[in-house]
């Protein structure tokens, strides 16, 4: 299979996602399908290609690959029944572990904003407990809270910490107790739809936002050991 190259989102990318999000039925979708794969998919696939390939430069471990997003929403366990997802996801992930289970990067593209992140979304439930020693021990732990705190300082913002209270059996005024309430580890940067969308100069900005990132996922796959 020919490589494919990036050119950028044709400027009807963001016009579709917003007109998707008014008519979410699948009546609407099978009359603009066409128009999905060629301002969404097919340059969606290509910046994933191309992306994944800087990424794993830079990158601790295996080489990342890319892998869209289904447009289809997984209806089973959900009380909301439109049947489209919105925006096109683009994880970046590497190891024989789910997407969804080793740390990387993530591409996030809705009609009025574009967020560039990376960290694990969530932590499955053998690396919940190795993660929780990491942060209390003195070998892990204050490296962590060092690059959490660049991070902000460099504008990301910080998601994961879900629980309310310290989990049972860990000091409640550890110097790094707020790291204990997160059930996930993730930190990126929200904008506005930037004009390089349009361009292949998005793997150029987007690399820039992707690159300070690179110290917590190394910390991140501290945990890949986790039995």
């Amino acid at each position: 299979m020919a490589a494919l190259t990036f050119e950028g989102f044709p400027p009807r990318s963001l016009t579709l996602l917003a007109e998707l999000a008014v008519n979410n039925n699948k009546t609407w979708f099978d009359a603009h399908k066409g128009e999905y794969e060629s301002s969404l998919k097919e340059p969606a696939l290509a910046f994933g290609e191309e992306m994944a390939e800087r990424l794993s430069a830079i990158a601790p471990g295996p080489p990342l690959r890319a892998s869209l997003f289904r447009i289809y929403r997984d209806l089973r366990f959900s009380k909301d029944k439109t049947p489209y997802k919105t925006h096109v996801g683009i994880p970046f992930t590497a190891g024989e572990r789910s997407k969804g289970e080793s740390p990387g990067f993530y591409f996030h593209l809705e009609a009025h904003q574009l967020m560039l992140g990376g960290g694990l979304h969530a932590f499955p439930k053998r690396v919940l407990e190795a993660y929780r020693k990491a942060v209390v021990g003195e070998e892990l732990g204050p490296r962590l809270a060092q690059i959490m705190e660049a991070l902000r300082k460099d504008g990301y913002d910080v998601w994961g910490e879900t629980y309310k209270r310290v989990p049972r059996g860990y000091d409640p005024y550890h110097p790094r107790a707020k790291l204990l309430r997160h059930s996930g580890l993730f930190a990126g940067v929200t904008l506005a739809p930037p004009s390089e969308l349009h361009s292949p100069e998005l793997l150029d900005l987007s690399f820039g936002y992707y690159r300070p990132l690179v110290p917590l996922l190394e910390w991140l796959r501290h945990l890949d050991s986790a039995p």
